[in-house]
């Protein structure tokens, strides 16, 4: 049961009276809200405690001249433009539940309990606590003669410890340059204690010392818990503190508590030399006009990459498998680049059902010599200080769904690093962070999001107006990347990286004798990958290769045969030298599947889908998608009924037939039975480009366009088929490779009706598209014949699924109301053509560019 209220407000009346000097300086009565509790009328201290904080803030706001005036402003925007100053995440906290407390207060309707009045006052005392502890001069006024660097410095260390769970005890200000703090925290039944005495050099100290007569030295505190902190360590006190002190440099101290460059050395393992000097790379920076991004000259990548991090920039580094992104970012961790905090975390080996705060937590955890449990909340109070590094290496690999709402999901994950005040070097293998004109707004502060991704921002804890803006640098060129010339070992023909991937596989097994362990490795590795594992303690690989995958099956690290291709991730984990390599298992596990894969949502990579597109397969033409494992949409799908596709497109000539059959009204016998009333299978010959375009016999063998998903079920049903399913659609075009394109993944010379082909060049971005589709190209282009691209054939003999026209399915995402369309039309770009490539219309519309095919249910496998 808890205490009264009277006795609470006692005990919250005395905390709040530590912190007079704030309200001194702010001229605030903190007492008042608490009068109002007690006299009943909890929702009026509420929003005493809103306007309390709006003070606070808005003090906060002009302490560091944020731009614009706070006056007027509401708490939710003040808690928004300080946040970046709070280095505290339970301030921060602390800030947002006063903020929700008071708009759920507003509220007609709800019910305000003492309870919730409690709980404000107790979120103040909590914002309040920070800034007296750590003797910011933000709301608790400066001390004249103390200087202002010593200030900033005091600051950030009494932040330090609070952060860790301590409370300021006792601060003496001994002279403008010498500050002596006492720190306290409760650990069980005993206290532990820090003394810090904090100076610019020695003979400042020595002086200040004499002056008291040592005073401050004569306790009896454990030893190493009292630190002298100077600009340069000195021993030149020995004869004053003995061997009580610790002294160390301010720059230094942070290691005290956590050993940053024992967390960099975590995982290391040598690796045969790489030039990361020879590594060139461009960046790519936004036009000022057009949004588009506009490439710099080639330069070398380590120096434009420690360019960037000096400053204020943020950084996205991207390239193909094994271009050296890994090596080019360990190298920028450790190097000196003017931060004094360096962490280095790759994504890759984090679990996808771990969130980013438990991964950074558990690697950091072995690194702190004080309590292990503040891991995480000292890393973001480092971030928060403004003086930090933080290397996320393989952010792509961490990503499940690369759609928008996917990549949001990830933002809000990575929010508290990514809106803090330090540098953030983010690593993808591939560019689709900065391709999706969505994701380019989150990365470009001066860019306006859509309102809707401004709302699924704000709901997966993102603030837009926080996001930092980002440079794109891209690594490499046409030719070898770093990975691929190490696993060449000095061949000249150009390999591709999955056979020079196979290659040192078996070298290594074939090296230890056991190459009879093959099928397992790559069975067991790919397996896990598609399950989401990446790191493997020595059970796991017993478990999963066997004891013949151990010298005299040892279970020992230095008995593992496969060592040459593991690396160190993590305490007694390995994971594969190069994640290509588990890329490279998975897709030939894919391959060898002979029954639907066991694994209900597989993690897939697009290295998986090309190493897979890359493998054999048995050639098909009778159109027929029989079950098994597909490589569909954002995750693998089984199918399971199989089904034979129409060879192409519904033509003019086959869609006459049925207007033949049709009821004097329009309607036919085989309507779907929630069809509108008011429905006609007859195509308008207002919305048609050529009026004559289903009487001229010139057009039989092109699509049968301007018919409304009601006609095209109708249509389907005349034949006794129906209309496919998004995802049997999507999966007749990918066939089991999940290829881009139905012929593959060539972009050159690409055998398709779409916008590039009309202009006669490449559309990359939506600018281009715009300048040079938009207009004449697009007043010429218009569908084909169905038959006119016959490279355009998927791996079951299904025809022209890319461009031309977008074709009705029969799936639903957005209610009854709207139909799934896909493969693009010849109106959009070759990227919005793929064989992945979908959207909504309405089941009324009709468009020029949109048709449809038919599926025929088959009794049995063939």
């Amino acid at each position: 049961m808890s205490a009264p209220v009277d006795e609470r407000l006692d005990r919250l009346r005395a905390e709040l009276d530590e912190h007079t000097r704030i309200a001194a300086h702010l001229d605030m009565d903190l007492r008042r809200p608490l009068r109002s509790i007690a006299d009943g009328y909890p929702e009026n201290a509420i929003s005493l405690i809103g306007n309390l904080t709006e003070r606070l803030l808005k003090e906060l706001w002009r302490h560091h001249d944020i731009e614009g005036d706070p006056s007027g402003r509401a708490l939710n925007d003040l808690i928004k433009r300080c946040q970046p100053h709070i280095r505290s995440s339970p301030v921060v906290n602390a800030l947002d539940d006063i903020r929700r407390l008071r708009n759920r207060s507003a509220h007609d309707g709800y019910e305000v309990a003492e309870e919730d009045g409690l709980l404000a006052v107790r979120r103040l005392v909590d914002v309040l606590a920070w800034f007296t502890s750590t003797g910011s001069a933000a709301l608790a006024g400066g001390e004249p003669h103390l200087a202002p660097e010593v200030a900033r410095r005091c600051e950030f260390l009494s932040g330090l410890y609070v952060t860790l769970g301590h409370r300021i005890a006792k601060r003496f200000v001994l002279s403008p340059d010498t500050v002596y703090q006492l720190f306290c925290r409760e650990s069980g039944m005993r206290l532990e204690y820090v003394e810090l005495v904090l100076s610019t050099d020695a003979e400042e100290l020595r002086t200040v010392l004499n002056r008291t007569d040592g005073v401050l030295l004569r306790t009896r505190l454990p030893k190493l818990t009292r630190f002298v902190v100077l600009d340069e360590a000195s021993e030149a006190l020995t004869d004053l503190l003995g061997q009580d002190f610790r002294c160390v440099e301010y720059d230094g101290f942070v290691s005290t508590v956590m050993d940053i460059d024992a967390h960099l050395a975590t995982g290391d393992r040598p690796q045969p030399p790489v030039s990361v000097q020879a590594l060139t790379a461009h960046v790519l920076r936004p036009d000022e006009r057009t949004g588009d991004l506009r490439v710099d000259p080639a330069d070398d990548a380590a120096r434009l990459l420690a360019q960037l991090a000096r400053g204020s920039a943020n950084v996205l580094v991207t390239g193909r498998p094994g271009s050296g992104k890994s090596t080019l970012l360990k190298g920028l961790a450790r190097a000196p680049v003017g931060r004094r905090f360096r962490f280095y975390f790759d994504l890759s080996l984090k679990p996808r059902d771990e969130s980013f705060g438990e991964y950074v937590g558990r690697l950091l955890a072995p690194c702190m010599t004080t309590d292990r449990s503040r891991a995480y909340d000292l890393f973001l109070y480092l971030i928060r200080s403004g003086s930090a590094l933080c290397i996320l290496d393989a952010v792509d690999e961490t990503v499940a769904d690369r759609s928008p709402a996917g990549l949001l999901r990830l933002f809000a994950d990575l929010a508290p690093v990514l809106s803090a005040e330090s540098t953030v070097v983010m690593s993808s293998r591939v560019s689709f962070l900065a391709d999706s004109p969505q994701i380019r707004s989150l990365l470009d502060r001066g860019a306006t999001p859509s309102e809707q991704l401004v709302e699924q921002m704000y709901a997966g804890g993102v603030d837009p107006a926080r996001l930092p803006h980002f440079h794109l640098i891209r690594l490499g060129g046409p030719g070898r990347t770093p990975l691929e010339a190490r696993l060449a070992a000095g061949q000249e023909e150009r390999t591709e990286l999955d056979i020079l991937l196979d290659r040192s596989t078996r070298g290594v097994l074939e090296d230890a004798g056991a190459a009879h362990l093959l099928p397992r490795v790559r069975e067991g590795f790919g397996r896990a990958f598609l399950a989401g594992q990446t790191r493997f303690s020595l059970v796991d690989l017993y478990r999963m290769l066997g004891a013949e995958a151990f010298a005299d099956g040892c279970l020992e690290p230095t008995a593992l045969l496969l060592a040459p291709l593991l690396r160190p991730a993590g305490t007694e984990c390995f994971a594969l030298v190069h994640s290509a390599y588990q890329e490279l298992f998975a897709a030939r596990y894919l391959a060898d599947l002979t029954e639907p894969s066991p694994v209900p949502e597989p993690c897939l990579t697009d290295l998986v889908r090309a190493f897979r597109a890359r493998l054999p397969q048995r050639p098909s033409d009778d159109c027929v998608l029989t079950p098994g494992t597909h490589l569909v949409g954002p995750a693998e799908r089984l199918l399971l009924r199989p089904v034979r596709f129409d060879r192409h497109t519904v033509t003019v000539a086959r869609y006459r037939r049925f207007l033949a059959a049709l009821h004097p009204d329009g309607t036919s016998p085989w309507d779907h039975p929630d069809q509108p009333a008011h429905v006609t299978h007859l195509p308008p010959a207002d919305r048609l480009r050529d009026p004559q375009y289903f009487t001229d016999p010139a057009f039989d063998d092109h699509p049968a366009v301007c018919v409304t998903w009601w006609s095209a079920y109708a249509f389907a049903a005349y034949e006794g088929k129906r209309l496919p399913t998004s995802l049997e659609w999507e999966a007749a075009a990918r066939g089991r490779d999940g290829r881009l394109f139905p012929w593959g993944d060539r972009t050159e010379a690409p055998p398709v009706n779409c916008a590039d082909t009309w202009v006669g060049r490449p559309l990359v971005t939506y600018q281009a598209w715009r300048t040079e589709f938009v207009g004449d190209a697009m007043r010429r282009a218009r569908a084909t014949a169905v038959h006119a691209h016959p490279e355009n054939r998927s791996p079951y003999g299904v025809v022209g699924m890319a461009g031309n026209v977008w074709e009705w399915t029969s799936s639903s995402v957005d209610g009854p109301g709207t139909a799934v369309i896909c493969g693009g039309s010849y109106d959009n770009p070759l990227r919005a053509v793929q064989a992945s490539s979908k959207s909504q219309y309405r089941k009324p519309g009709t468009s020029n560019a949109v048709g449809f095919r038919c599926v025929e249910e088959l009794e049995a496998p063939v």
